[in-house]
């Protein structure tokens, strides 16, 4: 992790396992967005989302390339890439044994689990996404903030960046 805040690798907008940034950060970010936008009489509508087991949802492939994006060192991109590497859940049930390949998921409470979740959420908090729009991620919290000038004209942005979320939740299996 310490090679990617070095680069600024990190989205800015990620608070949650993050050093130096908190749950107070995160609060004061949606509070500098909303505040001018309410003052100028705006509209600004929020949505929070959750990511349902996130440390069983993070994706390896979607981490390694997190990786390669932010030109980790060889060393720790093949650390990292042996770390998954035939990885399988087995579970034995008095004498029958059921094994399966998986590929993904982070051991709960493991030191690298945070930074993997990050580097996969990453790539969702890059997604390019109107100016109206403002997105606040706490480790696997979203909250996405709209402004505009009717709440109609918001909801309609906030419809076209939410099919921007769910279509990166798709394709990351999340």
């Amino acid at each position: 992790m310490h090679h990617l805040y070095k680069t600024d690798f990190p989205n800015d907008n990620q608070f949650g396992f993050t050093p130096q940034k908190g749950t107070t950060d995160a609060a004061m970010a949606l509070k500098q967005f909303i505040e001018p936008e309410l003052e100028r009489g705006r509209v600004v509508i929020m949505a929070s989302l959750d990511v349902k087991g996130a440390f069983d949802a993070a994706w390896w492939p979607d981490i390694l390339k997190g990786l390669r994006d932010a030109k980790c060192p060889q060393n720790l991109y093949r650390l990292t890439q042996d770390y998954f590497r035939e990885r399988r859940a087995v579970i034995t049930i008095q004498s029958s044994k059921t094994e399966k390949n998986i590929t993904k998921g982070c051991p709960q409470d493991s030191c690298c689990g945070p930074g993997f979740w990050n580097i996969q959420y990453n790539s969702l908090l890059n997604l390019r996404y109107t100016c109206h729009m403002k997105t606040v991620a706490f480790a696997d919290n979203l909250v996405i903030m709209i402004k505009a000038d009717s709440i109609t004209e918001a909801e309609n942005i906030a419809n076209v960046e939410l099919s921007k979320i769910s279509a990166w939740a798709k394709d990351n299996k999340i």
